[in-house]
């Protein structure tokens, strides 16, 4: 489940991967349970694909998460996170992740971090272990969309590579670029 579970750049919360096709994918809010297309123009992240940075590196947001799940006994975080200062969020977060990295995690992350964490724990995904590396015929598969070049692209492509071979003039390459737009 937490592997279906993904972010929006730009959308707020969290969202739950649906279905796919081949410019988009259908994805659900875990806030209001809409679901809406999400193109291939937006960014999108699985949560196990999202770490935070500690002294030492990196952590995955997952081993977080788990972290804060036994600091809170299972329950939701407390803290109002979108009053709270930037004090009290550090604090908070020092207490989940001590050696995080306070030049690089900002309180607007710490913030996120518990917004997200109150939402899957309020839709009971808690299950923030390690994805097992069999995968279980019942499951269904989820894969990432995949780049498609429109024509435009293409054709931008087709002449930046004929203006690079090119080395007579511009009155060449003029000519080229507008073959490939008629």
């Amino acid at each position: 489940m937490f592997q279906e579970i993904v972010s929006i750049s730009g959308k707020p919360g969290l969202f739950k991967l649906i279905s796919q096709s081949k410019n988009m994918v259908i994805v659900e809010s875990l806030i209001d349970g809409k679901r809406q297309p999400s193109f291939q123009n937006e960014k999108i992240s699985t949560l196990n694909d999202i770490a935070m940075f500690t002294e030492t590196g990196e952590k995955p947001l997952r081993e977080i998460l788990k972290a804060a799940l036994e600091l809170e006994n299972g329950g939701q975080i407390a803290i109002d996170a979108k009053n709270a200062s930037n004090e009290i969020l550090r604090e908070y977060f020092a207490k989940v992740l001590p050696n995080f990295d306070k030049e690089r995690i900002y309180p607007t992350d710490i913030k996120k971090f518990i917004l997200w964490y109150n939402l899957l724990v309020e839709k009971g995904i808690t299950n923030f272990d390690e994805p097992e590396e069999e995968e279980n015929a019942d499951t269904p598969k989820v894969e990432k969309p995949k780049v498609i070049e429109n024509k435009q692209n293409t054709a931008a492509k087709s002449v930046q590579k004929s203006v690079k071979a090119n080395s007579t003039g511009s009155r060449q390459t003029t000519r080229v670029a507008s073959k490939k737009g008629s």
